[in-house]
């Protein structure tokens, strides 16, 4: 078996392999998302957001943390033997513990089925089956990701997305019209991904398996286990607002229409904070380990001043045409969910940028205190998220998320070693900052040109924000040197 060889990737090749996978994935939403809204009703999205919810809580808990601890030691010059201890410690031995942690959930599951009501108990039998195969691939995925492959992660991620967005709209539209429907079509494309990720494993993984070890196992555990509470603690940050907003109101039409807001930024975030961390990660290890610190902030200074530049246009846009965006794919009837989708999008894009400048601390594997900052976060979210709920419902949800969302990004910096920090230059990110409400301001003296549709809104908009936006980054000499050195480094042999 070997070797691979990390590094003959820059990470601008990765960047744009996973922003071209994250955009065929947010393709197929933008593809899903106006039929589901048509053929779902807000009920039936509340249901699907609130059993989400607990199986992202569930699948994060019985990881054990482990898809951490592959990617943070993964030996990238280990021999042949090496990689079958890696095999054994990291991987296989976590997941059968996860299967045993499995099989608690769901002798549970058997022992109280009967009092849940009669619509949502096949959901939980699919949520059950689910769950392995989630954990399973979500190990494997790891592996591929400390490898640097993103060129598989590319077409994996497409064609998994796609295939599930055909079954899901082909079962809720002839089948079950209902989040039972969803959830079921789902586990069916799960199923085969997971079995051609088997396929990959077991050609990656030839060789003897060998005996467990005390040490790597302790020392994955160590990491993996507060970065699986960290994780954890991240779900409920993000989803613990639908699980309160239905014990608070009683109402899952509010679910609803927190969900379908929440959901479309997911895809924001899904190309803006996700692909960048995606291509930031695996390199920034493997420079660490060679380098040292100076080698990740050089890394994140050439990345970050100019994504701030592409955050302050993205704030922009959204701010100005989110709404109409919103209310185009989704329909009138689903407008009270454009305001949680404007100001969810928001707050994830700018914690894009700070997702990067703070990370450090698990560079140098203080997995824990990173546990404890997450959790913070998250126990201010929940105390905000009762009183406002119960004052203002779903207004006062995402009042209560971003006011979270800044009290994270602030304290993760704060707490990242001083050697491993990095912001862009302060007049970049007011610059950034400040972009959007200038551009709103303009489009609201005007009266958007008279535009009064959400399409005919949307293009003028768009089109208002990207023109001096386009003339400022000409005129921006560290995107003009960056371009530069991209093009001067393509063309050498």
């Amino acid at each position: 078996m070997t070797t691979p060889q990390p590094g003959k990737t820059s990470v601008l090749v990765h960047y744009l392999r996973y922003l071209g996978g994250n955009l065929m994935i947010i393709a197929a939403g933008f593809v899903s998302f106006p039929v589901m809204t048509r053929l779902l009703d807000n009920h039936q999205f509340g249901v699907l957001g609130y059993y989400e919810a607990w199986l992202m809580v569930i699948a994060g808990m019985l990881k054990l943390g482990a898809q951490h601890a592959i990617l943070r030691f993964y030996p990238h010059e280990g021999s042949a033997g090496a990689l079958s201890r890696f095999r054994t410690n990291y991987l296989l031995l976590p997941f059968g513990l996860s299967l045993l942690l499995w099989m608690v959930c769901a002798a549970i599951v058997v022992l109280t089925i009967e009092r849940f009501p009669a619509a949502e108990q096949p959901i939980l039998w699919v949520l059950i089956v689910t769950l392995p195969l989630l954990i399973w691939s979500s190990f494997v995925e790891a592996i591929m990701y400390a490898l640097e492959r993103s060129d598989i992660s590319l077409w994996l991620k497409t064609v998994w997305r796609w295939s599930e967005l055909a079954l899901v709209l082909l079962t809720i539209w002839m089948i079950e019209r209902s989040a039972l429907g969803v959830f079921s079509a789902r586990l069916v494309v799960l199923m085969v991904v997971a079995a051609w990720l088997t396929l990959w494993f077991l050609r990656w993984g030839r060789g003897r398996i060998a005996r467990p070890s005390r040490a790597p196992i302790a020392a994955g555990m160590t990491f993996g286990v507060p970065m699986m509470f960290t994780e954890l603690v991240s779900v409920l940050f993000g989803f613990a607002d639908r699980i309160l907003l239905r014990a608070l109101t009683g109402s899952f039409t509010e679910v609803g229409i927190y969900t379908i807001g929440y959901g479309l930024a997911m895809a924001v975030a899904a190309v803006m904070g996700r692909t960048l961390a995606e291509a930031f990660l695996p390199t920034a290890l493997r420079l660490y380990k060679a380098s040292g610190a100076r080698a990740v902030v050089e890394l994140k200074r050439e990345m970050l001043d100019i994504w701030v530049l592409v955050v302050g246009l993205a704030t922009a846009i959204l701010l100005c045409v989110g709404q109409d965006f919103l209310i185009l794919l989704a329909g009138q009837d689903k407008a009270a969910s454009a305001p949680v989708f404007v100001a969810i999008s928001i707050a994830m894009v700018w914690s894009s940028l700070f997702t990067i400048a703070q990370y450090g601390l698990l560079l140098q594997r203080r997995a824990v205190r990173v546990l404890f900052i997450t959790l913070a976060a998250t126990v201010l979210n929940l105390v905000l998220n009762v009183p406002l709920i119960l004052t203002w419902g779903v207004t006062g949800a995402v009042a209560a998320t971003l006011l979270s969302y800044a009290f994270l990004a602030v304290v993760q910096y704060w707490q990242c070693p001083a050697d491993l920090r990095y912001l862009p230059p302060l007049g970049r990110i007011a610059g950034a900052a400040l972009f959007a409400p200038l551009m709103l301001a303009l489009l609201v003296q005007v009266e958007y040109f008279g535009a009064v549709s959400p399409v005919s809104r949307l293009l003028v908009g768009s089109v208002t924000v990207m023109l001096p936006a386009l003339a400022l980054a000409a005129l921006d000499r560290t995107l003009r040197a960056r371009i530069r050195r991209i093009l001067a480094a393509r063309v050498k042999p």
